[in-house]
């Protein structure tokens, strides 16, 4: 196991900090976006929660179906 040094620095996952708000004013659960998008809920709820950060597909497919801009959703 490598071990972290001082000069390392550990990046902690983001996630989309703003897709929940964006989801829910779109009057959307997360069963209907994954449906919408084919991204397991699952994956959509560490998405919004921060637990996992977005493939680039995630967040096109994401921004694409809430009709926002792409930016809008990592910002």
């Amino acid at each position: 196991m490598k071990e972290v040094t001082s000069k390392q620095k550990i990046v902690k996952p983001q996630g989309l900090p703003q897709l929940r708000l964006l989801r829910q004013r779109r009057g959307l659960s997360l069963g209907q976006l994954s449906d919408m998008t084919g991204i397991r809920r699952d994956t959509i709820t560490h998405l919004e929660s921060g637990r996992m950060d977005p493939q680039p597909y995630q967040v096109r497919l994401i921004a694409q179906v809430l009709e926002v801009p792409t930016l809008s959703l990592v910002s």
